[in-house]
């Protein structure tokens, strides 16, 4: 009986679906500016005051660093499973078994954090007395059903509500420059309301690196043209390009935001205080009317940031399914794909049941802090294997080279541990119990593993009509 590696040698994911434009929408509206700044500033406000945009352009320079890192090694080994083959070609099977992982957790964890944030703002919007955890799994039942469509239709989708995001998130830009009312400057005195009694004290380093944490979960999805390598025509010189593009509209668009709305603040007290920050801000640059129908884009801007995200988690499932990287029964659950859509449909059922149980019973606050330390773990794996990888693999071809190299990962490294040591204890401590969990099992399994560079799971397989093989895999 065939294996899943050796199954997945034979077939991959329906090539040539999509356009450059459709993954870069895809990416961008993962990374959703507009979403971005309206989930986490409230968070690094309260943690850094205005030391926030501090915290947002140290994450922009850790973030394009990380870019670099992507672009050049995804686009040496091109594949469904991204970050996860990255991983897997340059450190070895069991780092690679790591990353598989952090992606269960991520893709369980991220879409509900989104859209519990959504289902907050359109239950503040309309006014309704509804129960915000039972509207966000309305929300993801809506999601699952598009992301087990077929990828080119549902593309269009994401790309046209980011066409209104991306205009919410410069009008309500625009308004907050016009409209600045801070007194002091942040960028040479940055400040945070007294945890007891009136007045204002100064950020020292500490508050501000607490606070790039969120603004690396902010930036992140430049990551996302990756996991469409095999559904993209031209995969391995387009999509570092896009992976590029997508981090750079995504630290301008939204370092200016935070600008803009940090200076915008009237009563820095207060508006730390609200729950929704940039609610109140807009309400006071925009007007009711105004803030209303910035509202009525963040709810749009955040579902498809929702979606976007969910259409790369399950296609990381079946790459590492392809590859024979869970225990056996799984490989063939997450490596089957739909004969109608050629999606993988049950590792999207996976998601639903995660991510709607994490809809119903689960804050806001703590998803945010818990899923940015596991993206900066991923990271750290990924900006180690860029380093790795162009020692190591120097002979294979490369369509992306990053400049200055090693400077943009050696940035990131020192970037990411800066940043991780101002993180609660807790979220660390989980983070590193899964993470040494995960090590020891692939290390035990490390015999039956596929091989650092075995098998052909990018870009350049073969499409396969049929889908038998890895259903009755392992």
């Amino acid at each position: 009986m065939a294996t899943a590696q050796q199954a997945g040698e034979r077939r991959s994911l329906h090539g040539g679906a999509l356009r450059p434009v459709n993954v870069l929408a895809i990416a961008i509206a993962a990374i959703s500016p507009t979403t971005s700044v309206f989930l986490v500033y409230g968070a690094g406000l309260a943690s850094a005051g205005t030391g926030v945009i501090w915290a947002f352009l140290i994450g922009a320079v850790i973030a394009l660093a990380m870019a670099y890192c992507y672009a050049e090694v995804g686009g040496v080994f091109p594949s469904a499973g991204g970050a996860y083959t990255i991983v897997r070609r340059a450190l070895g099977p069991v780092w690679g078994g790591v990353a598989t992982v952090m992606f269960l957790l991520l893709g369980i964890v991220v879409t509900a954090s989104i859209l519990v944030a959504s289902a907050t703002y359109l239950v503040q919007l309309t006014g309704a007395n509804l129960p915000v955890n039972w509207v966000a799994f309305g929300m993801m039942v809506l999601v699952t059903a598009l992301s087990v469509e077929k990828i080119s239709p549902t593309s269009w989708v994401t790309g046209l509500m980011l066409v209104i995001e991306l205009t919410v998130i410069i009008v309500f830009t625009v308004f907050c420059f016009a409209h600045v009312s801070l007194g002091s400057n942040p960028f040479t005195h940055p400040s945070l309301p007294a945890s007891h009694g009136s007045g204002l004290i100064a950020v020292g380093a500490a508050g501000m690196i607490s606070a790039i944490v969120p603004a690396l979960f902010a930036f992140n999805g430049y990551d996302w043209p990756l996991y469409f390598a095999e559904e993209s025509s031209g995969a391995r010189r387009s999509l570092p390009r896009a992976v590029m593009l997508a981090a750079l509209v995504s630290v301008v668009v939204e370092v200016l935001a935070v600008i803009a709305a940090t200076y915008a603040i009237h009563g820095l007290s207060g508006t730390a205080a609200s729950a929704a920050p940039l609610s109140l801000i807009a309400s006071r640059v925009m007007g009711s009317v105004g803030a209303k129908i910035l509202l009525v884009g963040v709810v749009i801007a955040m579902f498809d940031t929702g979606l976007a995200g969910n259409l790369a988690y399950a296609r990381i499932y079946y790459a590492a399914a392809r590859d024979g990287m869970w225990p056996k029964p799984l490989n063939g659950f997450f490596g089957h794909l739909s004969q109608r859509s050629q999606v993988p449909v049950w590792g999207f059922v996976v998601l639903f049941v995660g991510n709607a149980i994490l809809c119903i019973f689960t804050s806001l606050n703590n998803l945010i802090t818990f899923t940015g330390v596991v993206i900066v773990a991923v990271y750290l794996l990924v900006a180690v294997s860029a380093l790795v990888s162009r020692v190591r693999d120097r002979g294979l071809a490369r369509t992306f080279r990053m400049p200055l190299w090693p400077l943009p990962p050696l940035v990131a490294i020192a970037g990411v541990i800066i940043a991780l040591t101002q993180q609660a204890a807790r979220d660390l401590w989980i983070t590193f119990g899964i993470g040494a969990v995960s090590f020891a099992v692939y290390f035990l399994a490390r015999r039956r593993l596929p091989g650092r560079l075995d098998g052909d799971s990018g870009a350049s397989t073969t499409p396969a009509a049929v889908t038998s093989e890895v259903e009755g895999a392992a």
